[in-house]
Formats: structure tokens, sequence, C-alpha cells
């Protein structure tokens, strides 16, 4: 029987080729940690530069404040990417950031007291410097991948030997939970961005009055850490519910490239600073599903006055105490009582918003400066 190729092509799951420009970093020789009576330079080994990523604007924004406090601090990637580039999408996510960005072409030239990974590949490319090597963990990045040879390497960064610091508690547990032989592990404050996001007080009587909610939904259409397909399929739901008490809600999505086609509500694409601060002083509600670690979206929300909704499903109560947002089960019954209950209840609303202001005076950048620090010195 004759068969004919199909135009159907299997994703590519064993191609080892992804990995040829640092070939020669994946062995398991043991870490070696060399270290010195003052550190005065500090490495972040990334994956170069993407725009409108949480967590490089968070490594930008810790970089910044140890530049501030004395530290040489670099940004290497070990991808192909120009300085120029890099440069341009830092300022972009971070836009006074300090710190000096280095191409690939000083991936083995470079020297640095200490050495950061930032990602589980970036784990093996620091691991036999010269130097300090340590991990600076913000997600469980096995849960990136199926399970298989990818997930096997990105557990296996957190066995490496690397002195790992987490991003929050949520990261540390996890790695204690599923891993053997966890070298020394620290965590340090997961913070908000106070600054760029200021309060401005609403008025909550439109609550009690409107049949109207206006809803800006985190979402990123290709992680699932974000939960892209639950947070349609419960908002189409929720949204038919709510119809049946009168209620509207409008969906305002973001976080997604503008292209992709969400089954409700509008997609406002990738979103600057400006613009996000604009889309919550206008809605009533946020939502940013968090199945993995955290994100920066939720405390910015909460930053500026917007209740916050939260999934029990997810990651928020390792970071968020129960009386600071609205939580609910990831369905479209408990969302719907929710927005319904929150008209009888306007009091509860306030109380929220105020325990939330106060809880993020807690957990600002120089709580997290603070913690590193006191990491670094005391190694």
């Amino acid at each position: 029987m004759e068969t004919k190729k199909s135009e159907l092509k299997d994703v590519s799951q064993g191609d080892i080729h992804n990995y040829d420009t640092i070939l020669q970093y994946f062995n398991n020789k043991p870490v070696v940690q060399e270290r010195k009576d003052v550190y005065k330079s500090i490495t972040f080994v990334t994956t170069g530069i993407i725009q409108y990523d949480g967590g490089q604007t968070t490594m930008l924004h810790l970089g910044t404040l140890l530049s501030r406090e004395g530290y040489k601090v670099y940004y290497l990637s070990y991808v192909p990417q120009s300085k120029e580039e890099m440069e341009t999408n830092a300022r972009s996510n971070y836009e006074d950031y300090q710190g000096e960005c280095l191409t690939m072409d000083y991936l083995d030239s470079h020297k640095s007291d200490i050495w950061l990974a930032t990602l589980w590949e970036s784990a093996y490319v620091v691991k036999n410097k010269s130097g300090y090597k340590m991990y600076f963990v913000q997600d469980f990045e096995p849960y990136f991948y199926p399970f298989g040879d990818r997930y096997q390497l990105a557990k296996k960064s957190y066995e490496l030997g690397l002195h790992m610091v987490s991003l929050g508690p949520w990261c540390a547990d996890m790695i204690k939970k599923s891993c053997d032989n966890v070298g020394k592990i620290d965590k340090i404050t997961f913070p908000v961005d106070l600054e760029h996001y200021p309060y401005k007080r609403r008025s909550l009587e439109r609550y009690a009055d409107s049949n109207t909610y206006e809803l800006a939904v985190y979402t990123k259409w290709d992680s699932s850490r974000r939960a892209p397909i639950n947070i349609q399929l419960t908002l189409m739901n929720t949204q038919e519910l709510l119809k049946k008490d009168g209620i509207k809600l409008n969906i305002h999505y973001f976080g997604s490239d503008k292209d992709k086609k969400f089954i409700n509500g509008d997609n406002l694409g990738k979103l600057n600073k400006q613009q996000m601060r604009d889309l919550y002083d206008r809605c009533d509600f946020g939502i940013a599903p968090s199945m993995t670690n955290f994100s920066l979206v939720p405390f910015e929300m909460m930053s500026t006055g917007l209740p916050f909704i939260d999934f029990k499903e997810g990651t928020g109560k390792y970071f968020m105490p129960k009386n600071t947002c609205l939580t609910a089960n990831f369905d479209e019954y408990n969302l719907s009582n929710l927005f319904i209950g929150v008209k009888d209840d306007v009091d509860y609303l306030e109380n929220t918003i105020d325990n939330a202001q106060k809880y993020l005076q807690t957990i600002q950048w120089d709580h997290t400066l603070r913690d590193f620090v006191n990491v670094v010195e005391s190694i």
C-alpha cells in the first residue's frame, strides 16, 4: 500500500539541536564553589532579553537595585541576540534599568564573582564557571514541559549543587518536595512595584448599583501556567449564568499577542505600564491565573486599588493573605456567585481593598533587595 507524506508535522520533541550553541555545558561534573570575602560583580545568565517578559522584568529590577548598592551587574545572553536588541528590550521591560548587557560572544571570556542562572538551561551553563554559582528560581520549571527528558533535565538543574534563591516560598517548597539531593536554598520576598502602579481610590457604590462589570484578565496564550483555555471556558459559562441574573460581564484580555482569537471578550494584546494602569482604573475586577509560582500582575492590580480575584486551585495562597483578595473555585458557579455576592456586601469589598493596601506595604522591592543582599553576605 502506497503511503502519502502527511502535511501534519509531529511536535519536535527530540531536537537536541535547540542546544547546539551550549552543548559543551551539559555534563555531570560536580559544582565547585569559589568563595571570596567580598563579592563585587554579579552576572545574570539569561535567554537574551525579551519584551513583555515578567521574569526578565523582575531580573532587571533586582539587577538595577543591586547596581545601585554598588555591585557591578551584567546580563549575559546564552542565545544569539545583538547588544542593541538586548538594551532596547531591557528598556521596554524596565525603563531605568542599570547594568551592562553582554552578548553570548562573552560567554567563555567573561569573569564574575557571582553567576546567577535564571532558567534551567542556564544552570548547566554557569555550574562550572569560575566563581560562586547561584540560581535565581522564579518558577518550578519542570512544569513547563510534558513529562519527559526536558522535564527531567529541568528537575535535575535543582540538584546540580548551585546555591538557589527562590522568589517567594512556593518554588522552594516544590523543589524540596520533588527533588533529591537538594543543596542550599534561600527564599526572598516576592515584591510589588508600587511606584509604577499608584493607588487610586474608587467609588464602591457603583458595585452595588451596577448591572455591568468590567473585568481585566491577564493570561498568556502559549503558557499553560496562566490557564488560557480554562479561563476562557470558565468566563464564557460565568457570563451565561450572570446574564440570567441581569448582570453583564465585559471581559478584557491582555498579555497575549493581539492576533490571538479569544472565544469571548476583547483581546487588548500586550500592554505597557501606562496601558495597564488605564485598564485597571476603568475595570471593576482583575483576574490573573497563576497555576505555578506567581505573576507580577496580581500585585500590580491590587496596588492600583483594583479588587483582585484569586482561584483556590492556584498558588495565590502562598503569596496573599486571605483577607487581601477575593477567592473563588475555578468554576463558573463559584465565580458567578462571587460577582453576585459583591453587590450585597460592598463593605466586605472595601475591607479587602484596604487590607490589600496594608499588605503591599510589607512586600516592596526594598524588602526583596535586603533579602538578596543578606543571602550574598551570608555566603
